[in-house]
């Protein structure tokens, strides 16, 4: 009987061996394709009863640990296309603004490559830029001799207000000291 035992015994832990590698195979499968690990999925990916699963404390907490690893990466992936996905639209942006700056610069390139014809041309607008900075320079020592005589007119009538005040008090003095 001993033997017979024994025998059951052995044919048991080989089964649970079996099973428990079993899942483990499921576990690898699950998460090398990126599925949501559970201890439902496990249980069907390994052919093996739920039950079965929370009969080995180990096991259920490995496949609680490994879904809350899951639910992290997941976040942090997450975040980092988020981060990825603004850089992308930055550098395009980037490329944009430099493609533009590189036409603008070989649309100078050609004007300038062209020759003396350009060069005639911007002697002439130098030319009218500087009679038109001679032509601002007077206008601005006008305007600031204006602005001189308004300020002493503005003194002088000052000056004036305070005389007349000065004037009115006085006045109103010696009224009032000639009323007493």
């Amino acid at each position: 009987m001993h033997k017979r035992l024994s025998g059951l015994s052995q044919a048991s832990q080989i089964k649970k061996q079996q099973a428990l590698e079993k899942t483990e195979k499921a576990i690898a499968k699950l998460a090398s394709n990126k599925e949501n690990i559970t201890i439902r999925s496990v249980a069907r990916e390994a052919g093996v009863s739920i039950s079965y699963i929370y009969k080995y404390p180990e096991l259920s907490y490995k496949i609680q640990r490994l879904r809350e690893q899951q639910k992290y990466t997941l976040v942090v992936n997450k975040s980092k296309r988020n981060k990825d996905s603004k850089k992308t639209e930055i550098l395009k942006q980037k490329i944009k603004e430099l493609t533009l700056e590189n036409e603008k610069l070989k649309a100078i390139i050609e004007r300038t490559k062209t020759g003396k014809k350009n060069i005639k041309e911007l002697k002439s607008e130098n030319i009218q830029l500087a009679q038109e900075n001679i032509r601002l320079q007077k206008e601005l020592e006008y305007t600031l001799q204006n602005l001189q005589s308004a300020r002493e007119f503005i003194l002088e009538q000052g000056r004036i207000d305070l005389q007349q005040q000065a004037t009115k008090t006085e006045i109103k003095e010696i009224r009032q000291i000639s009323e007493e």
